[in-house]
């Protein structure tokens, strides 16, 4: 694995992306870990992603009306 040539960018992620995946699904132990990291990874995008959308539909300033 360390003499294939794979440079920066999309290509490298997907290589480098594939290589964890193999490696975490190879040990036993790391599948649990890696299933877990992934369902707690979701619970905290989907609630920065809430108080994100909350902050936008507030409004920043109260409306001083005469």
């Amino acid at each position: 694995m360390h003499r294939i040539r794979v440079g920066g960018g999309v290509a490298g992620f997907i290589v480098v992306a594939g290589f964890l995946c193999i490696g975490l699904v190879g040990i036993p132990m790391l599948r649990y870990f890696l299933g877990f990291a992934i369902v707690v990874g979701a619970g905290v995008a989907c609630a920065l992603y809430l108080v994100r959308r909350r902050k936008r539909s507030l409004p920043s300033s109260p409306s001083i009306r005469p």
